[in-house]
């Protein structure tokens, strides 16, 4: 049954709205981040006052829908598109959204592949001569006063391929927030060696689809996130077990994608999660 739990963040919104919160203060700019129904794959949107940044492209169908969403928004220019890695759920529309917006920067992690999906990213990168980084170590960047932090791989060649993930944080204000792509065991322990992991996050996308590593256990000792979204199938056939108890543990809320898209607003100070 899909939760209606819409109506306070519309009041949120609202308020931030009537009250000009939209614009950047000491505490945090507006940031709307809207995780996309795209089914078993990551698509997640960020909308920093006016300008946009998206985090992975989901797969090669759901560029219509993508472009549709930033279409009606208005957005004409992306200014970073961060790919987590390479498998096609995650950068199979990133070829279409290069060929019709204007993108400042691609970010994406240090290794190759030969698989269509990933040869049209760089057919497109080429094209549009469009800039981008094959990042060896972490950078972070700002954008209408809301920063990110990317955390690049540590090893230049894994067994997995889900471990070259990038894993993002964005940081508005006093609200955190972690995007972890679809990091597996090896990779969620090498971003807790970070300084990033002993922050509080208000929300955890969390990874690869609800697969479960027991150190998310200790990720989420320091994290004690809100929210969570996860992004599965109709059947949640990755979505285990131990997930769902870890999240029930710390009382966490809980979006699954497949219900619908989730809306994050944030002022700087106050998140509200939506879903229609």
């Amino acid at each position: 049954m899909r939760n209606r739990r819409w109506f306070p963040a519309l009041l949120f919104w609202l308020a931030l709205t009537l009250t000009g919160c939209g614009e950047e203060d000491e505490s945090g700019v507006f940031l709307k981040m809207t995780i996309l129904d795209t089914g078993k794959s990551d698509c997640i949107v960020i909308e920093a006052g006016e300008s946009v940044v998206v985090n992975d492209t989901a797969d090669a169908d759901d560029a219509a829908a993508i472009c549709a969403f930033l279409d009606e928004r208005g957005k004409t220019r992306i200014e970073y598109v961060i790919l987590s890695h390479f498998d096609k759920d995650h950068i199979g529309s990133a070829a279409d959204l290069l060929s019709r917006y204007e993108v400042g920067c691609v970010l994406m992690p240090d290794y190759e592949e030969d698989s269509e999906p990933y040869l049209s990213l760089m057919r497109a990168i080429a094209e549009t001569d469009t800039a981008y980084e094959r990042l060896q170590k972490d950078v972070s960047f700002s954008v209408e006063g809301v920063s990110f932090y990317v955390d690049a791989p540590r090893e230049n060649d894994y067994e997995n391929d889900n471990n070259y993930s990038l894993i993002t944080c964005v940081i508005n204000g006093e609200n955190r927030f972690l995007l972890m792509g679809d990091a597996k065991k090896i990779r969620t322990e090498e971003f807790l060696s970070s300084a990033m992991a002993r922050e509080r996050y208000d929300l955890i996308k969390m990874p690869h689809h609800g697969n479960y590593t027991k150190n998310l256990e200790t990720l989420f000792e320091t994290a004690k996130p809100r929210y969570a979204v996860l992004t599965p199938d109709q059947e949640r056939l990755r979505v285990e077990e131990e997930t769902v108890e870890l999240l029930d543990e710390y009382g966490c809320e809980a979006y699954y994608t497949d219900e619908g898209a989730v809306t994050v607003v944030s002022d700087g100070s106050q998140v509200q999660v939506s879903q229609p």
